[in-house]
């Protein structure tokens, strides 16, 4: 049977603080609302511009931190009602229950489709195929359907998924799903990218919403509770004193490593999760000697770094080999590029010594 496509409810997670991003990434304005492409559309913007055609904008939920519910409405463009702020950060499962809530609102009968708001997708009409692929499977099974992609790496930033049998003929292809599988280690990476076995865990998911909510109230029943005592999930007291109550706890770890029915799309289209500088700089311009820039650089008797230039003028590396440069209007950042996570750490050094103007 063919899906209604007004069953679709988006769901887009556009939380965190983005501190492996700083100083690009800051308190009023973290990642998901930066622009890291020459459009100037912000990640947010990108990841609800891709649905244009394919899902309307008053059919898309935007879960984000309290106090950004209005950059969000703005970047998403969509309407400011759609948008909902948690209280505080618990990981993706309370995030994707919440939002399952509120789907569920707007159409009890919802089908589900959790995006994240910092991955780079395109073709965009390869991305619509694949989402309405694991959308149908979600209406017509109790299964919970995520998206997967081939490895062309050995990425020991993903989570892995490890296939089982075809389930019928169409494309993209579905499989069930064996096991999900954590990071690996660079070796394990090795050997799960070729075995023709496993797939990149997107992240991207699709579920019927009571199919969801039975799901985590069986796994998480402590988050389920939480989430069922609001009388309205989009009451900032409500919503804040639900969330004092809950756990923190991904949904890969909370439900979808302990779910029985679990399906994954096999999709076509290219992605990549901007989770650190190392995935801004697989998109960067190439310098020669292995140098990478975004924004106006040059680089002399120096190799193997990257510049991120989001100012006026032209950052120069000049005998130096593999560092990143980070250049703000009011920052800089210099730092070993095999070192770039730990600038988590600069950031907590700089709350720490009462920086956090800069922050």
């Amino acid at each position: 049977m063919a899906l209604d496509p007004s069953r679709i409810i988006v769901l887009v997670m556009a939380g965190g603080g983005g501190t492996r991003f700083w100083p690009r990434s800051r308190q009023a304005r973290p990642k998901q609302f930066l622009s890291f492409h020459e459009d100037g559309i912000s990640l947010l913007g990108q990841t609800v511009a891709r649905l244009d055609g394919f899902v309307s904008r008053d059919r898309v939920v935007v879960i984000t931190g309290t106090g950004h519910e209005d950059i969000a409405a703005s970047e998403a463009g969509i309407p400011r009602e759609n948008v909902v702020g948690e209280p505080c950060g618990r990981n993706t499962a309370p995030c994707i229950g919440l939002g399952t809530l509120l789907a569920r609102q707007m159409r009890e009968d919802a089908v589900v489709v959790v995006l994240a708001a910092d991955h780079l997708i395109a073709p965009v009409e390869e991305f619509q195929v694949s989402v309405l692929r694991a959308a149908e499977l979600a209406a017509d099974t109790d299964s919970l359907v995520t998206m997967g992609l081939r490895p062309d790496r050995p990425a020991t930033g993903y989570g892995y998924i490890q296939i089982g049998d075809r389930i019928d003929d169409q494309s993209p292809p579905a499989h069930r799903v064996v096991r999900f599988r954590e990071k690996p280690a660079l070796d394990v990476a090795r050997q799960l990218s070729v075995d023709g076995a496993h797939l990149w865990n997107s992240g991207n998911l699709a579920f019927r919403s009571q199919v969801m909510l039975s799901a985590l109230e069986e796994h998480v029943p402590r988050v389920h509770r939480a989430l069922l005592s609001m009388a309205n999930p989009r009451d900032p007291a409500e919503l804040a004193r639900a969330y004092a109550d809950m756990e923190t706890i991904s949904i890969d770890h909370g439900v979808l490593e302990k779910a029985s029915d679990r399906l994954v799309v096999e999709a076509t289209f290219a992605w990549d999760d901007l989770g650190t500088f190392e995935a801004v700089a697989r998109h960067a311009v190439e310098q020669g000697d292995g140098n990478l820039a975004r924004g106006d650089a040059l680089f002399v008797d120096s190799k193997g770094s990257f510049v991120d230039n989001d100012a006026d003028g032209i950052v120069v590396v000049s005998g130096l080999d593999d560092v990143l440069v980070v250049r703000t209007a009011d920052a800089v950042l210099v730092i070993p590029r095999d070192r770039s996570e730990d600038v988590k750490e600069i950031v907590k050094e700089l709350k720490s010594r009462g920086l956090e103007e800069h922050l």
